[in-house]
Parts: C-alpha cells; sequence; structure tokens
C-alpha cells in the first residue's frame, strides 16, 4: 500500500502511523486471499519537483511468513524508523508485501514461531468479522490513528463512472 500525502509528514509519529495504516490495510487483503507474507520493502521520499531538500530510501525486510496485522505493524515501523531522518518534508511513503504464500505450500514451519499461529489467526478472524459486519476500520490497531490529518486529500478525485452509479453523469432534455 502506498499513497501520496494530503500534506507533508514532518514528524515521526505521523510517518509511524502511516506506515501502520497501509501495513493494516496490506494485512487485511492478504488474509482475505489467504495468504502470508515472508518479507516487506518500506519506503518513503520527499517531493522531488517542490525544491525542497531531496531524500528517499528503501528497506526490504525478511519476516516470519504472517498474515498477523500486529506483527506485521511491527515490523514496518521497525524497518521505516530506520530510514526516517529529521529535517525533510516526506510527500510519500508505502509497504510492498513481498514473497507471499499460501500457508500449505509454505517451507518446513518454522520451529522457533515469535507468535502461536492458532492466536494469531483467531485473532485477526475476530478483527475481520468486526470490521466486516460493521464497515472497514471500525475496529483497528492502535497504531492507526482515527482521522489522519497526513491522508491524502479526495477533493480533487476523477468520478467513477464505471463503478458507481451515483457518479454517473445526468442528462435531462428540454
Amino acid at each position: 500500500m502506498t499513497r501520496s500525502f494530503g500534506r507533508p509528514i514532518t514528524a515521526w509519529p505521523e510517518m509511524r502511523e502511516a506506515v501502520a495504516t497501509y501495513i493494516t490495510r496490506a494485512a487485511e487483503k492478504l488474509r482475505r486471499h489467504g495468504l502470508q507474507a515472508a518479507g516487506m520493502q518500506v519506503f518513503m521520499h520527499t517531493n522531488r519537483f517542490n525544491g525542497d531538500p531531496s531524500y528517499s530510501n528503501q528497506r526490504t525486510i525478511e519476516i516470519e511468513a504472517m498474515a498477523d496485522s500486529f506483527a506485521l505493524i511491527s515490523a514496518a515501523t521497525r524497518g521505516a524508523e530506520s530510514l526516517w531522518r529529521d529535517g525533510f518534508r516526506y510527500a510519500k511513503a508505502g509497504v510492498v508485501l513481498v514473497d507471499l504464500y499460501r500457508p500449505v505450500k509454505l517451507p518446513i514451519a518454522d520451529m522457533f514461531a515469535t507468535r502461536d499461529p492458532a492466536k494469531s489467526k483467531a485473532l485477526m478472524g475476530a478483527l475481520d468479522a468486526i470490521n466486516g459486519r460493521f464497515g472497514r476500520g471500525t475496529a483497528r490497531p492502535g497504531a492507526v490513528g482515527a482521522a489522519p490529518a497526513w491522508s491524502m486529500q479526495k477533493a480533487n478525485f476523477s468520478p467513477c463512472y464505471t463503478t458507481r452509479l451515483d457518479d454517473l453523469p445526468q442528462v435531462s432534455a428540454r
């Protein structure tokens, strides 16, 4: 998941929240498709076109194969923190999950798992059930903000003529 910010981010807590938000959404998609990720790439960069000092960096992280939002948030924010440099106005950040597997196709199970797979599956199942019933974002990890000020501005989106009936143009005959 990646998005440009609605305004530049200059503080680490906001960047941590953005990365947590993106990885949470990616984890939801993993679980919906019955997949687990064994790696991720975290990146952030400034706007190279506005004359501000430029910075761009990324890190690829190998992780234990999982689809647990909490464990993925922990790994993604650690990776993002290692990339963070004070004094820049960040325009975009993102997380890309790599090495996707179906659990039955995983290599030999890890004997030294850092989490209980049964508890993780039950917790993520409950989280997904609540959000499925009451709407996405109803229940979310604490690292994910409720109404972030950095989120993408949606006022200039193009209408979705092909996917939303409310966006069809209205024509009237005289």
